[in-house]
């Protein structure tokens, strides 16, 4: 009887020291019971239509590979092994479950207890009793067992005997023998040890039960040394995190999206961005809040396959705007009022190679609230444009009385920087005339500037670039 009263004593003493525990499912060690640093935030540079995403990062983040580090220096320091913590774990889920009392369970220990209330200090405030009672049995998780046994402690007892209350068991689970009671606490003591025999002796048909959770409770025990040896390791790396900052970083992000490119649209423009800035200063130690600085690269690719398989678009298109001169608008117009149906057709693909490149500084505050503020400064904006080879036809078809003939000039466009030329190529003729084939062909002098289409570059030039938490 005495090893029972002293197990859950011990018991009951040291429950409400342990902290709940959230079995892992994927590991037998859970990480969730230590404080780990967020490492990372997700962050999207926009400008017009387009985002990029990257992060705020801490400079010296936590990894897996650090994680599983100080897991393994933890469980040596311990003197323990997975396989021990995996051990503490199912004794503590299998006290969790003996600690499950039935509605018969708390009506027969009630009665029990009622019969035998003088043993109990305070007895006569039985209200009192009942309450701590239904506290105790009514727990709906077995660490509050040891929680519930101090409230009837507190209630119960003097401060100066609760203050002295881990005095009272020693190691073995006896009373301690340098324990120096006025014989006043003697007696609370007594009834204690009286009100725990008494919940031993109700469930003495289950003592498998009170085993279970004396080995629940030592297993915690364990398990909490444990993480706190990890968590101790974990704040250590988390100052040098802390110490050295956070830092912004995209990484050849990338969108893009569809432009109209001289009357053609469908052309694909991609984005990168290389973004890098550091932490300068912060009104918190380890906080992402701050003053950040650094440099970008920012370069634009681009796919102009459907302005170079469309050219004949991209011909009426300018034919419009009087680029191919005045003497083909006459002609077309003419040609069209007679009746001969005037057409544009695509010629060669060619080369069409642009792309744009932006760097230069950049600084960024983040605030508390999570607003962010970016400044760019350009150092560099260079661009490349070739174009070349690329044609495009304008062609009438001429049909009369012995007469079948089709006249075609053909355009080629260049590019001089932002300047985009359309020169004329060749004009050929060729058909039938009273039966017979004929055609000829000759050279074609001039070109038009047509200027650059904007198109390419607005979703850029003038417009807000902004920086934001996602």
């Amino acid at each position: 009887m005495r090893t029972k009263i002293s197990r859950f004593l011990l018991v009951v003493m040291t429950l409400v020291l342990l902290c709940p525990l959230n079995a892992s499912a994927s590991s037998n060690i859970d990480l969730s019971r230590v404080k780990l640093s967020s490492g990372s935030e997700k962050l999207a540079f926009q400008f017009e239509s387009i985002e990029m995403n990257g992060e705020v990062r801490q400079k010296v983040p936590f990894t897996k590979k650090e994680i599983d580090k100080f897991v393994k220096e933890a469980l040596k320091e311990s003197g323990l092994t997975e396989l021990d913590i995996k051990e503490a774990n199912e004794k503590v889920e299998k006290a969790r479950r003996a600690s499950d009392f039935t509605k018969e369970d708390i009506d027969r220990i009630k009665a029990n207890l009622l019969t035998s209330v003088e043993t109990v200090p305070a007895a006569g405030n039985v209200a009192m009793f009942l309450k701590a009672i239904d506290s105790f049995m009514k727990s709906t998780s077995w660490d509050d067992l040891g929680t519930a046994s101090a409230n009837l402690l507190e209630e119960s007892m003097s401060a100066e005997v609760k203050d002295t209350a881990g005095g009272f068991v020693d190691n073995a689970g006896e009373l301690g023998e340098n324990v120096n009671l006025a014989n006043e606490w003697v007696g609370a003591l007594t009834s204690i040890v009286s009100f725990c025999d008494m919940i031993a002796d109700a469930q003495a048909h289950d003592r498998q039960k009170w085993k279970d959770i004396a080995d629940g409770a030592e297993a915690k025990r364990l398990l909490n040394t444990f993480y706190e040896t990890l968590q101790e390791k974990i704040d250590n790396y988390k100052r040098k995190s802390d110490e050295a900052g956070w830092v912004i970083d995209f990484d050849n992000a990338i969108d893009g999206r569809n432009f109209t490119f001289f009357g053609v649209d469908s052309n694909y423009q991609t984005w990168y961005l290389d973004m890098n800035m550091e932490q300068k200063s912060t009104n918190e130690f380890g906080s992402i809040a701050g003053e950040y600085e650094g440099k970008y690269t920012i370069r634009a690719e681009h796919d102009l396959s459907e302005f170079q398989s469309r050219t004949g678009e991209a011909l009426q298109y300018l034919e419009k705007k009087g680029v191919l001169g005045a003497g083909v608008q006459v002609f077309i117009t003419n040609m069209n009022a007679a009746g001969y149906p005037t057409s544009y057709k695509k010629g060669e693909t060619g080369e069409a190679l642009i792309s744009r490149t932006i760097s230069g500084s950049c600084e960024a505050t983040i605030a508390e609230s999570g607003e962010i503020t970016l400044s760019l400064h350009e150092d560099n904006d260079e661009k490349t444009i070739s174009i070349s080879g690329v044609t495009g036809k304008v062609e009438s078809t001429i049909q009369g009385e012995n007469l079948d003939a089709v006249f075609g000039m053909t355009f080629e466009f260049t590019a001089n920087k932002e300047d985009m030329i359309v020169r004329g190529e060749t004009s050929k003729t060729t058909g039938y005339a009273d039966g017979r084939a004929f055609g000829f062909s000759a050279d074609m002098t001039g070109s038009g500037k047509a200027g650059w289409d904007e198109n390419i570059w607005n979703v850029w030039d003038g417009k807000q670039k902004t920086l934001k938490l996602l």
